[in-house]
């Protein structure tokens, strides 16, 4: 589809939703599922608990009052645009680990085919085994791929951007994960940029036709603004995801570009802690297209980003868990929503977040804890808003005794105290997992500053970009690099390239298998064959 067959089918469908290459729900798992009808379902995102489930979903048309049956449970749905095209459904009461069949209806007429979803075990459960699929950085328009700052030799990569990530994100779901985590930047469309051709600055003609210019002076729902939004968003969610990971968890966070905006800052222009308007966008994708954290019953519930009037009950939009029987627990941050900028006194994460991460960190109740961020530890590449005070030189090193403009010395302090936390647990091995950088790396954390950690070295993983087309080595001059203040033993140095990692978690410990494409190597064909390159034994 071209261009101009896009936005006439944008505008047509009102919800400005795409549909080009959605609904590609071919996991390769078997004609069964390859034989699944949409009907008039756009995308199913759900997410669970122990006893309740969270379902996103659009459709193809408004719905007046849809119901979403599990087992023998009718739930209504609460509308989450102002049009009747996006809706949230919330099963409760539901028993651990049981798998639950699932129908959307519109009063007695079936809006697509039923499916499966599987409660996870309760928190007092024993659990043999837990498989995750994990990565970062999978959003971007199709058609604004070449809004980017692409070289000469990468001039074709965009024709492929589509195809690509719906192939990856398929090959990633025929190893059945029990659920999935995407650290981040599901979305690209920044408004601010730096001048340099951003994608979504409310200069750039093409981003204008493909999605029209937002009014910041309206709300966002109920307005423009709206349509927008969906035109920007769709086809970066609804045209990969489609009803793909209907009987999958998935667990969204978001990370700088979900708030609308680089993380940049200089003389004219400090984007993060984001503005109310950018906020207010960043909110709305969420509530409008992936279900947020389920309660937890060791995550206090009043912790900044939670009990919003707007949300189901008990939900958080910033912090997470993925609590998995006695086996695992998930522990999942955004940094930048709640982020300050004041000196020593400033923080990535408000002290109530800081202090439910040593809680969890300290607990015996789960054989593994892992951290999840979305500003990543272990790896620099100069950025501003990073926990590091690392600035690349002329010499094309990063250098720490450089002045980082707005940097905040107490980013890295907290920094510093999450890892001592980690490292103190010595009951369990620590291990973190991050997106962001658009990498796969690995690395153990021996020495923090002064502080030697090689009887229990926190192990670090980037568990690599499903959906970048430009990787940032390209317009940053430099890949991830170790910043000064730690020592990092790395197995291999990392690599930008595509792909997501698969993550196996049992009782004896934990492999990172991570699985890479790259264009300009690599057939769209080979994917659904492609092998591990890396198998990382924790």
């Amino acid at each position: 589809m071209n261009r101009k067959d896009f936005i006439k089918n944008s505008l047509y469908l009102g919800a400005g939703l795409s549909f080009i290459g959605c609904l590609n729900d071919k996991t390769e798992t078997g004609e069964q599922e390859s034989n699944w009808k949409d009907g008039d379902v756009a995308h199913i995102l759900p997410t669970v608990n122990h006893n309740r489930m969270l379902v996103s979903t659009s459709f193809k048309r408004v719905v007046q009052a849809p119901i979403l049956k599990i087992g023998n449970q009718s739930v209504k749905g609460q509308m989450r645009d102002s049009q009747g095209y996006f809706w949230m459904f919330d099963g409760q009461n539901l028993a651990a680990a049981t798998n639950y069949k699932l129908q959307l209806f519109d009063k007695e007429t079936p809006l697509c085919d039923a499916w499966e979803l599987k409660t996870f075990p309760a928190p007092t459960a024993d659990v043999s085994q837990l498989k995750l699929m994990v990565f970062t950085c999978a959003g971007g328009h199709p058609l604004a791929q070449n809004l980017l700052p692409i070289p000469e030799e990468e001039k074709e990569q965009p024709k492929h951007f589509a195809e690509k990530r719906v192939r990856l994100l398929n090959k990633g779901l025929s190893y059945r994960p029990d659920a999935m985590v995407v650290i981040g930047d599901t979305v690209y469309w920044d408004l601010s940029g730096n001048g340099k051709g951003r994608i979504g600055t409310s200069t750039n003609p093409m981003a204008i036709e493909i999605a029209g210019k937002f009014d910041e002076t309206q709300s966002v729902l109920g307005t423009q603004n709206e349509e927008v939004l969906k035109k920007a968003v769709s086809p970066q969610i609804i045209d990969l995801y489609g009803a793909a990971c209907r009987s999958t968890p998935v667990f969204f966070f978001n990370d700088d570009h979900d708030y609308w905006e680089n993380d940049e800052a200089n003389d004219a222009l400090i984007t993060f802690p984001p503005k109310p308007f950018q906020l207010e966008l960043g909110r709305t994708v969420q509530r409008m297209y992936f279900p947020e954290f389920l309660p937890d019953e060791n995550r206090p519930l009043d912790l900044p980003g939670s009990g919003a009037a707007d949300r189901v009950v008990g939900a958080s939009e910033t912090y997470g868990t993925l609590r998995y029987g006695k086996l695992a627990e998930l522990l999942m941050y955004d940094c930048r929503r709640f982020v300050t900028l004041k000196g020593e006194k400033a923080q990535f994460l408000p002290a109530a977040t800081e202090n439910w991460l040593h809680s969890r960190t300290a607990s015996q109740a789960v054989k593994h804890t892992f951290h999840v961020p979305s500003t990543p530890f272990g790896w620099s590449a100069g950025k501003w808003l990073e926990w590091y005070p690392d600035l690349l030189g002329k010499d094309g090193k990063l250098h720490a005794d450089l002045n980082k403009p707005y940097w905040q010395k107490g980013w890295q302090l907290q920094h510093d105290r999450i890892l001592q936390n980690m490292y103190e647990a010595k009951h369990k091995k620590p291990i973190m997992l991050s997106g962001d950088l658009h990498a796969f790396g690995a690395g153990q954390v021996h020495r923090n500053g002064a502080i030697d950690m090689s009887d229990n070295p926190i192990n670090c993983y980037l568990t690599g970009p499903l959906g970048c087309t430009v990787f940032p080595s390209t317009f940053r001059k430099i890949k991830a690099a170790i910043p000064a203040a730690i020592s990092i033993e790395e197995p291999f140095e990392n690599v930008e390239e595509n792909g997501f990692s698969i993550v196996e978690i049992d009782s004896r410990g934990v492999n990172v298998k991570m699985y890479n494409y790259l264009w300009s190597r690599d057939d769209l064909e080979s994917i659904p064959t492609m092998e591990a390159f890396k198998n990382l034994k924790v």
